[in-house]
């Protein structure tokens, strides 16, 4: 396996812990005790037994968690945060009160907000500067063509999208006489 050159921090970590599993199966197995594959299939609702498999080896070999065989007879895999998961709690944790705030604007009965009223929001809380704040007003500008007028996308003036003959020519092959 190659392994990758981060040139960012941050992508290292987001590399580590991204995607819309790893984070997930990291918060369950550093909020209590270590667990088995199926308590982790039944906690993260949605996950299939393949990607749940490859999520653990992949966090196995990356030193995120760690496999332990218990017992001889019958035994029994379990799978328990390593310590430099659990550097990454207070990030996790983060993560979760992040989320347990903007819960109510991306949940599924809600809408999510525009840039817009986003930059709407910052501005009356007063986390951007006033001067910094761009004038959300629509002005109507008769000189620019409208927006979503036609409902299509604008594409550079040099680019072609319709159907073109291809160059090379397809023909029966005849023997030569």
């Amino acid at each position: 396996m190659v392994l990758k050159k981060f040139t960012w921090p941050a992508e290292l970590t987001l590399n580590l812990i991204g995607g819309k599993w790893k984070g997930l199966i990291l918060n369950h197995l550093l909020t209590g005790e270590s667990k088995r594959f199926g308590e982790l299939k039944r906690l993260s609702q949605g996950i299939s037994a393949k990607i749940l498999a490859k999520h653990l080896k992949e966090l196995e070999f990356d030193g995120l968690i760690t496999r332990i065989v218990v017992g001889t007879n019958k035994p029994r895999i379990v799978y328990a945060p390593t310590l430099r998961s659990r550097s990454l709690e207070p990030i996790l944790s983060a993560i979760r009160q992040w989320g347990s705030e903007h819960l109510g604007a991306y949940g599924p009965d809600s809408q999510a907000l525009s840039d817009s009223q986003i930059r709407l929001n910052e501005a009356t809380l007063g986390t951007v500067p006033a001067a910094e704040t761009p004038n959300l007003d629509p002005v109507p500008d008769d000189s620019a063509p409208a927006r979503n007028a036609s409902r299509s996308i604008p594409t550079p003036s040099g680019w072609d999208f319709r159907e073109k003959e291809s160059p090379i020519k397809h023909s029966s092959h005849t023997a030569a006489s």
